[in-house]
């Protein structure tokens, strides 16, 4: 049962979310043979000023 986890900033739309979500499914079917029903797509949006890289906040 794969799991993916998108954490990324807040912003994308319910249509973007169900694009990747598509293509991430896909790229697992294709690449394990895994059935789709069995993967798991979860979107955790985050502000900007919650994400921090190279020690400075990104918002």
């Amino acid at each position: 049962m794969p799991v993916v986890r998108v954490s990324w900033f807040d912003g994308k739309t319910a249509e973007e979310k169900a694009v990747v979500a598509k293509e991430i499914t896909e790229s697992i079917v294709k690449n394990t043979g895994t059935d789709a029903s069995y993967i798991y797509v979860i979107f955790e949006d985050l502000k900007a000023s919650d994400w921090a890289g190279a020690g400075k906040l990104f918002g």
